[in-house]
């Protein structure tokens, strides 16, 4: 966690005090704090931030709480935070507190504005340096993204950051307790968050759910699967995961267990297609359809952290 706290002593020495807008790295290269293109989302409205709840609310001078969207600390315990979630309130509330702030959220009133403890779900912007909050934090790597189905904005800016953060191994991921997971190792985090990379062998569709199988045996391997209904937001966003044997893939959600290691999306924005592998559909398989002896997965009653979202508006 030492280079986490390094990023902080910067940021207090440096953009805090208004000197510079740039952090040191562990390569030497210049963080800059990002903006960002909101246009896909609606402004609405403006307000002073009173301090830091958490690492994903902040409280305004209004009396309203914001939710943080599109992020996830790997770390956060309400009862027992750790390093980096004890680092992220610490610099929002030094980046923040008394500060204006512009409010961003999406276009619809009626989804994805308001979770179920009444807190808004928003972007935010510090008004005097237009610095994006979520995009700063990610920059720092102290959060992955994790977008909602109703909150799915951002995500390829938010996905950008995190990428750099990575590759230069910055806070989470130069940790190895927050690896990127294969489908083999996949099995060892069930009942968690996870980011997991691999290839598809083969694209399978029984019933009403797409099933992406990361391995030949659809009993025990890693499993992705998407239901009809969602699907229909894929094809319409021009995403087709129908075609996607052979391809390489990094999938982010909740691992559960069902037949095997499984991830449910219901929403593009999770995946995310990073080529094609020398393992490709057979072209005698049929490219959809399963074994006429697989059934769908018994369902479990592992819960899912983005329960704690609103499931009527998130």
């Amino acid at each position: 966690m030492n280079r986490i706290i390094a990023f902080l002593l910067f940021l207090h020495i440096g953009f805090f005090a208004g000197t510079t807008t740039h952090a040191q790295s562990k390569n030497k290269s210049k963080l800059i704090l990002p903006s960002g293109n909101f246009e896909d989302l609606r402004r609405t409205g403006k307000a002073k931030v009173i301090e830091a709840v958490s690492p994903l609310t902040v409280k305004l001078d209004d009396g309203r709480f914001i939710h943080l969207a599109g992020l996830d600390f790997p770390d956060l315990d309400y009862y027992d935070p750790g390093d980096l979630s004890v680092t992220a309130v610490k610099i929002l509330n030094d980046f923040l507190k008394g500060k204006a702030v512009i409010i961003y959220q999406t276009r619809s009133p009626n989804q994805g504005r308001v979770n179920r403890l009444g807190h808004e779900i928003a972007h935010l912007v510090r008004l005097d340096k237009d610095v994006w909050v979520q995009g700063m934090i990610l920059s720092l790597g102290l959060a992955r993204v994790r977008t909602t189905k109703y909150n799915p904005e951002m995500a390829e800016q938010m996905l950008q950051l995190e990428q750099r953060a990575r590759k230069k191994e910055d806070g989470l991921w130069g940790i190895s307790e927050y690896p990127i997971l294969n489908p083999k190792t996949a099995e060892n985090y069930i009942g968690s968050y996870q980011i997991v990379e691999g290839a598809i062998t083969k694209v399978a569709r029984q019933k009403n759910t797409l099933y992406l199988n990361f391995g030949q045996n659809w009993r025990k391997d890693f499993t992705v699967s998407i239901k009809s209904s969602d699907l229909r937001g894929f094809l319409k966003s021009g995403t087709d995961p129908q075609s996607w044997g052979g391809k390489t893939i990094r999938v982010r959600g909740w691992i559960e267990s069902w037949n095997g290691p499984h991830i449910k999306i219901d929403h593009p924005q999770r995946l995310e297609t990073l080529g094609i592998t020398e393992q490709t559909i057979s072209k005698k398989a049929p490219a959809l359809g399963l074994p006429s002896t697989q059934k769908r997965p018994a369902k479990t009653s592992l819960p899912d952290p983005d329960s704690a979202l609103p499931r009527f508006n998130d």
